[in-house]
């Protein structure tokens, strides 16, 4: 139960950004209309919301539009509200029937970033504190996935910011078969693997691309422990299941895309 009322001009100011965003080109006695406030009310808030750069007004027909500073409300909907909203309810979901952890990545430079991770619930969890965290591109199974799926500008671009760099995780940047072997084998599998060695070199794991419309934007990760559980074992249990989850997540999010 919210603990202070309502601030009413805030109400009112969102009601007005919604119309005019909803239909473009209103005066001001027809959002006055549409949203049942004063005129006056109405004329105070658009200038208002004008100054902050969100509407703007036509001068020649007086007419109120959206401008593309409202982008940024719907850009960060999908760049934060999405990993919340609908990521983590299908994964949760997820990692009540396999068990096994699962990690939600997406590009952070030349490196992949866990977003949301079921660590915290899961019963054969064996990491803690894993949000935000940094896991090298080419050593992991949700890099590979996201470098094989990407558009190949954006990969080119990664690859030659990995091949400037010195840090160790780089390194095999600079060999060009190990490069399409790995988008290769993930193309071929559908997937991105880690079976031995790289990053956490006790675990196995299998990653899927999530895609909103034609476009990577993350990747999905089962984590499991290499002592418990083999590769294939691992991919013939999980790997249909995380596939349908990863269709369902980007289905929702390209839906609420087109819808905003």
């Amino acid at each position: 139960m919210p603990v202070f009322k309502p601030v009413r001009a805030l109400e009112r100011g969102l009601e007005i950004l919604q119309a005019v965003n909803e239909q473009d080109g209103m005066r001001t006695q027809d959002i006055a209309r549409l949203t049942e406030l004063p005129r006056p009310t109405v004329f105070r808030l658009l200038e208002t919301l004008e100054g902050m750069g969100f509407v703007a007004q036509s001068p020649s027909d007086d007419t109120w539009h959206p401008t593309l500073r409202c982008n940024l409300l719907s850009s960060g909907f999908l760049d934060k509200a999405w990993v919340g909203q609908i990521a983590m309810p299908e994964m949760t979901r997820l990692g009540k029937s396999i068990l096994w952890p699962l990690d939600l990545v997406t590009l952070n430079d030349c490196a992949m970033q866990i977003r949301e991770t079921t660590h915290k619930v899961s019963p054969f969890s064996f990491d803690v504190g894993m949000v935000g965290k940094l896991i090298p591109m080419l050593h992991t199974a949700g890099g590979h996935a996201y470098l094989a799926y990407c558009p190949d500008d954006e990969r080119r671009a990664i690859l030659e910011m990995m091949r400037s760099s010195s840090k160790p995780e780089h390194e095999l940047a600079h060999d060009p078969v190990f490069i399409e072997h790995i988008l290769e084998r993930t193309r071929l599998q559908g997937f991105g693997s880690r079976t031995e060695g790289g990053y956490k070199g006790h675990t196995c794991s299998i990653s899927m691309p999530i895609f909103q419309n034609d476009r990577i934007i993350a990747a999905l990760t089962v984590v499991c422990l290499k002592s418990a559980i083999s590769y294939d074992e691992m991919v013939r249990k999980f790997g249909p299941r995380l596939h349908r989850t990863c269709e369902r997540i980007g289905a929702e999010v390209s839906r609420n895309a087109a819808a905003g």
